[in-house]
């Protein structure tokens, strides 16, 4: 699955990713925020299933997203660890956009 996509070269050139309603799980997002290959995302959505403390702390320290304009976590669960690791995250210089909804965060 997304062990996959993440490996191949084929998709070096994407510029835009949306991951809607899958169950990719912690492997499949740390396999995405540790590929090389996305360094061109300037839009990536990964909604609507669960990002495990695991997962979120990968996507969320990942140095290869420095074109990310736009980050959609929508429905994710994400809870106060992920919040945490996005709130100390020096790797997306250029975002502009961050979409939380139904997520599981506290207001702390």
């Amino acid at each position: 699955g997304m062990q996959a996509l993440a490996s191949s070269a084929f998709f070096s050139n994407l510029t835009s990713v949306e991951v809607t309603r899958n169950q990719i799980g912690d492997a499949g997002i740390q396999a995405l925020a540790a590929s090389s290959l996305f360094s061109n995302l300037t839009s990536l959505a990964v909604t609507f299933y669960h990002i495990g403390d695991a997962g979120t702390r990968a996507l969320f320290t990942s140095p290869f997203f420095p074109e990310l304009t736009s980050l959609n976590v929508q429905s994710s669960q994400i809870g106060d660890a992920g919040m945490q690791a996005l709130a100390a995250s020096r790797f997306f210089p250029k975002l502009t956009s961050l979409t939380f909804d139904y997520d599981h965060f506290s207001c702390a």
